[in-house]
């Protein structure tokens, strides 16, 4: 009985201690937290990463009535209690899990951080990398000494006079200056990148005073998790990159993710970006060199076009981390797209990166490995040819929006475009063939052009003399023109108008020259009393009567004055309006008043002005304009008379611009492009200018400065065609080499012709002809080898089967 009491006792001083423990405990804890807070060491956390921080052990006070044994029977129980608390809920195994994991990430992402340090951000300077220097010199050395015996033997062919080896002399000159200085060259484009990425940095994250160039790898990948504040704030410091990343709200999942997605792809894209870099750099002059010896500069293309994508590829890695910084920075201020939608910028960061990670593989992996299966020229040739293809969809595009726009100097510059762009698709063919060529260039130079006729090279003139490269299409305004203004309107009621006007009924007459002294002297005889009805101007020969001297008439005619010149009208102030036949104003006089009565007669009566067209499109207009008058108010008052449209004067302007308007039509203008490097076009133009029957055409064509091709007018078509025809029909074409001899081509041979033909075709440069010519030689061997070897496998192939059916048979 004793021993269950004592028992009792025990368990009640047990929950009378822990009833007064517990909140012990928890006010120690929240004062702790404001002394934190209040101390001068006070740390600010982003509310997307918040820093874990572990709580000092909290001495526990106890009542001087419970014995020390019990108190700490009472703690044990307590970590009892809890322990198995979280054992139930999964809690203990669940910070087992993740702690594991967190460590093991950790660990594995260490040897990371220096890659990310290094060459993420930042493209590095490879001249300062002791390998590349290394390299760089050894193959630089390699390179002057074979590109110096080059030269030495071009210029000691120039010295014995081949003259003709000037401008290869000038490549291997070049080569060797780039050489010498390749790796600085490539090194200043490497600092160029790096400085417009800091400045893109900067603009996008919006922060200042920060080297970029020295951020560790760690802050570089915590600042995509917590944003700014994970390069401005010590306090992540003391955090690792898996303990942050696993305090976000995806937890596990969000570590687990950003490392297999984002944090190893990303590394690998660091690694193998600066590698490719270094290995560039280091074999350059080799590049080189083998250029200059072989003619294919294709190779020079492509280093270029894998160097160029190298540093794009670092530049948008750059710009990926700096979007999601400043993402993430929003997302902690409760700003931007992923507050608003409540999605943690990590996610969107994990799944571009994967966007990411597919276009390098297009834009930079696979012309990375084409061009390791073609080292020699790194793959030069196709990328010219991807680059004119590219352009000639482009300058599709731009000549449709050209079009739209009803731009000429739009579609101008697309059909440019196009005719560049498949340029450059026929280099890159000639490319393929530049070593063989450049061979045969030197064999023909040395041998005087003999080898040419070894080898059975043929010339020939151009297949086509004219070629279609397109047609702009034109928006042609069509200018109305009118004839003189009228008034609408009965005599009467035009007599009536004016009258009340202060207007007068009057009698013009327009005397002859012959005699206008005489007139004078007849009228210096009236009487005063009807001077003031006579106007008389003896200058321009116009008398105007008046009231009663309107009767003077009869007696002029019988005084022998010429009468029949007399027009009946109102008057005022020099402004007369006709009214024997269509009522039109006339100004007499140069002054204020006349104009001012001008303006009386346009406010008084119906003006009306005539548009100068043909009866049927008149009438077209009419009745098409009649149609749209709820648009246009005035074109109630058009008027239709004898298949003339009349215009009111007061909606002149406006209803000029809307017919203008209607009667627009679209032209074309078709592109030719002349043969190729010819020369002859404006001299043909010349000539038809001075000929009397193709001197209007000349006028209307549009010639090229480069004398490359021509736009014709769509009208002009036919005319054009037989023109040019006529023009080239008996002409010889010629071709003039840089040492001044003139070669025309004779049954497929180049002859020299000593002068330029007297009735000629300037072809343009003799070597360009010998190249292209030498070009499509190689190109029909290359077929014919084909050609041959695809006969010889489908034999080798089908060998065996027959052999077999023999043995079968046996």
């Amino acid at each position: 009985m004793r021993r269950r009491i004592y028992m009792l006792v025990v368990i009640l001083l047990m929950f009378v201690g822990l009833s007064v423990s517990v909140p012990d405990i928890k006010v120690q804890a929240a004062s702790s937290q404001v002394a934190a807070s209040s101390g001068g060491n006070m740390v600010t956390l982003a509310p997307a990463g918040p820093t874990p921080t572990a709580s000092p052990p909290v001495e526990r006070e106890t009542s001087w009535y419970i014995p020390d044994w019990v108190d700490d029977m009472i703690h044990k129980v307590d970590d009892m209690i809890q322990s198995f608390k979280d054992l139930m809920s999964g809690k203990l195994i669940k910070d087992a899990i993740e702690g594991l994991v967190v460590l093991l990430v950790d660990e594995l992402m260490s040897p990371l951080y220096d890659a990310f340090a290094k060459s993420y951000l930042f493209t590095p300077q490879i001249a300062e990398i002791d390998l590349v220097q290394s390299g760089w010199s050894i193959f630089m050395i390699v390179g002057l000494v074979s590109l110096f015996i080059g030269i030495s033997w071009l210029a000691f062919k120039i010295i014995r006079g081949k003259k003709d080896l000037g401008s290869l002399l000038k490549v291997f000159l070049l080569c060797f200056v780039a050489t010498y200085l390749s790796l600085t060259v490539l090194n200043i484009a490497n600092v160029g990148i790096n400085w417009m990425a800091s400045k893109m940095f900067e603009g996008i994250i919006g922060t200042s005073g920060i080297t970029y160039e020295g951020l560790d790898g760690q802050q570089i990948l915590k600042a995509m998790i917590v944003g700014a504040a994970g390069i401005t704030e010590a306090s992540y410091a003391a955090q690792t990159l898996g303990e942050l990343t696993v305090s976000t709200s995806g937890g596990i999942f969000n570590l687990l993710g950003y490392l297999i997605l984002v944090v190893l792809p990303l590394y690998v894209v660091a690694v193998v970006k600066t590698l490719v870099l270094m290995f560039m750099a280091i074999l350059v002059n080799l590049w080189i060199t083998q250029s200059a010896y072989t003619g294919k500069f294709e190779t020079m293309l492509g280093f270029a076009n894998l160097y160029v994508r190298t540093l794009i590829v670092g530049l948008i890695c750059g710009l990926h981390w700096a979007i999601f910084v400043k993402m993430q920075t929003d997302y902690g201020e409760g700003t931007g797209f992923c507050a608003a939608i409540g999605i943690p910028p990590i996610i969107f960061a994990i799944l571009s990166a994967v966007v990411l990670i597919v276009f390098f593989f297009f834009f930079w992996i696979k012309p990375l490995m084409r061009a390791a299966q073609n080292p020699m020229t790194l793959n030069g040739a196709n990328v010219v040819e991807s680059m004119g293809k590219w352009g000639e969809k482009t300058s599709t595009t731009l000549d449709s929006m050209g079009k739209r726009m009803g731009s000429e100097g739009v579609q101008k510059k697309a059909l440019s475009m196009k005719e560049a762009s498949k340029r450059m698709q026929s280099a890159a063919e000639r490319m393929r063939t530049q070593r063989s060529v450049g061979k045969d260039k030197l064999a023909s130079t040395l041998s005087g052009g003999m080898s040419e006729s070894v080898q059975g090279i043929a010339y020939q003139e151009p297949e086509q003399w004219l070629e279609e490269g397109g047609q702009v299409h034109v928006d042609v305004e069509h200018e109305l023109a009118f004839g003189e203004s009228e008034i609408k309107s009965s005599a009467l009621n035009i007599s009536t108008v004016l009258g009340e006007e202060g207007f007068r009924s009057v009698s013009l007459m327009q005397a002859p020259v012959a005699q206008r002294k005489k007139l004078t002297q007849k009228l210096s005889s009236l009487k005063k009393e009807y001077k003031e009805d006579v106007t008389w101007d003896e200058s321009t020969g116009e008398l105007i009567l008046a009231g009663e001297t309107l009767d003077m008439l009869p007696q002029l005619e019988k005084d022998g004055f010429d009468v029949s010149a007399v027009r009946e009208g109102m008057y005022k102030d020099g402004a007369f309006v006709d009214l024997n036949h269509a009522p039109k104003i006339t100004q007499l006089k140069d002054s204020a008043e006349a104009k001012q009565a001008v303006e009386q007669i346009k406010e008084a009566l119906p003006l009306y002005t005539r548009a100068n067209l043909p009866e049927a499109q008149a009438a077209a207009a009419y009745h098409a304009l009649k149609d749209r008058a709820d648009e246009y108010p005035w074109v109630k008052d058009l008027l239709l008379e004898q298949g003339a449209l009349w215009l009111p004067d007061d909606d002149l302007e406006e209803a000029t611009e809307v017919l203008e308007g209607m009667m627009a039509q679209t032209t074309r203008k078709i592109r030719y492009n002349f043969p190729r490097y010819s020369q002859f076009a404006a001299s043909m133009l010349e000539e038809w200018e001075r000929s009397s029957t193709s001197e209007a055409l000349a006028k209307v064509l549009e010639l090229a400065n480069d004398e490359s091709h021509v736009y014709v007018p769509e009208e002009h078509l036919n005319e054009f065609q037989k023109a040019y025809d006529t023009y080239r029909k008996d002409r010889t074409p010629y071709w003039r080499a840089k040492d001044g001899a003139v070669y025309v081509i004779k049954d497929r041979v180049p002859v020299n012709y000593g002068q330029p033909p007297l009735h000629g075709l300037d072809m343009g440069g003799f070597e360009r002809l010998q190249k292209e010519m030498l070009h499509r030689h190689e190109t029909q061997r290359d077929k014919q080898s084909q050609a041959t070897k695809t006969v010889a496998k489908a034999r080798a192939a089908s060998t065996p089967k027959d052999k077999g059916q023999v043995n079968g048979n046996g």
